[in-house]
């Protein structure tokens, strides 16, 4: 519901409620084969999730002249609800399988045959409530440069239980504030400059079944963006550096003390920085270009286990997107091809142990537009059929995904 009370001032709410039921059954099979074939484990899992979701956000916003300064203005305030009822089930027979000799008849599982064979089941339940004011405040400092100023007040309550056991974290009246400044250097182009404070709850638990402490950190971003071709194209460029402790990663010495597998503990301090280079716009008449480059590094600055390595696994240290179309001129025009590609450098496995290699995929587009209502359109992905393993939790025994 949104409330105009004049041309400079509106009030806006609105409310969400989604349930989603979840519930599946499968089989699969993974493990340290050895040459001669054998190693392989059999899984069988089952689980029944049901989750609520509940949410309302209010604000009001305004533009007004003071001290010779125009200003804009944002208030608002929002809650949510999250709530599950969660169950899982899991078998692992481990070495019961040869790779060269697959049972492909394995009986369907049941919540009772798994429990029968020596599985486990778990059930949990989540509980996690929200709520925060936040404002934020724009002024036109003169006719070059603007200030953003904002900030954010945020409580944050989360109960796991599982059996009788309930595991409680809580924040309260958590500031995270934020600042930016943006120069106009010309009507074509403006430099910026932008600092904000993180704070993001988790979920996931220590061995000892408390949860992990929120992530805190920090985030930088200086940038240029412009216009180019008389506004045809736009321009930017951005180099950020995020500082962030406390984020959870797998406690290996704990063993699979976490529902059957590794529980958490809060990582040293990690960085992530790099820059990102984009462009898009028509370029020649008739000829549309996307572009994008990104370089970003992640590392952890301090950890008892991890100081000096790379912190995600899956992220590409180089990444390069272009994609361009063109339509046709004179009686051709309601026809448009494009092509483009993805490319990005390799990556590392689950433990950091081997490299997954870079890839490029390129894309293609024929489109022929009917009538104004009516268009047609043949997509081509992975033209050149390039083979190559996803970016993901690629560990020597599995979740290889080819």
């Amino acid at each position: 519901l949104e409330h105009r009370f004049d041309d400079n001032w509106k009030f806006k709410v609105s409310a969400l409620r989604m349930t989603e039921q979840n519930s599946s059954k499968h089989q699969r099979m993974h493990g340290n084969v050895a040459a001669d074939g054998s190693g392989l484990m059999f899984a069988d899992w089952i689980t029944d999730f049901d989750a609520t979701k509940l949410g309302a956000d209010m604000f009001v916003s305004g533009n007004f002249e003071a001290l010779s300064l125009e200003h804009e203005v944002i208030l608002g305030g929002n809650y949510s609800k999250y709530t599950s009822d969660d169950m899982y089930a899991r078998l692992f027979t481990p070495g019961a399988g040869n790779i060269f000799n697959i049972d492909h008849h394995r009986p369907e599982p049941t919540l009772q045959s798994i429990l029968a064979a020596g599985g486990a089941a778990s059930y949990m339940e989540y509980d996690v409530r929200q709520k925060g004011i936040y404002g934020s405040w724009r002024v036109k400092l003169n006719e070059q440069l603007t200030a953003v100023l904002g900030s954010r007040v945020s409580w944050y309550n989360y109960l796991y239980t599982t059996g009788s056991s309930p595991y409680p974290n809580n924040a309260e009246g958590e500031v995270t504030p934020y600042l930016g400044l943006i120069y106009a250097l010309n009507d074509q182009w403006s430099a910026y400059a932008s600092y904000t404070d993180v704070f993001e709850p988790q979920s996931e638990r220590t061995v000892g079944g408390s949860v992990v402490d929120p992530i805190i950190g920090t985030n930088y971003e200086l940038g240029l963006k412009g216009e180019l071709y008389d506004g045809r194209m736009n321009t930017s460029f951005a180099v950020f550096r995020y500082d962030h402790e406390n984020r959870a990663v797998n406690d290996y010495a704990s063993g699979f003390e976490c529902e059957g597998w590794y529980c958490s503990k809060a990582s040293g301090k990690v960085r992530s920085q790099g820059f990102e280079v984009e462009a898009s716009g028509e370029v020649l008449d008739g000829l549309q270009l996307s572009a994008g480059y990104t370089f970003n590094t992640t590392k952890f600055l301090s950890d008892p286990d991890n100081k000096g390595k790379v912190f995600s696994q899956w992220t590409p240290k180089h990444m390069l997107r272009v994609w361009s179309n063109y339509q046709l001129p004179g009686e051709l025009n309601r026809l448009s091809v494009g092509a483009g590609f993805n490319s990005q450098s390799h990556t590392l496995d689950y433990y950091r142990n081997y490299s997954i290699p870079g890839f490029t995929v390129w894309n293609a587009r024929v489109a022929y537009q009917l009538n104004s209502e009516v268009g047609l359109a043949v997509n081509f992905n992975n033209l050149f059929d390039k083979r190559y393993y996803i970016p993901t939790y690629g560990e020597p025994g599995g979740n290889n995904m080819y």
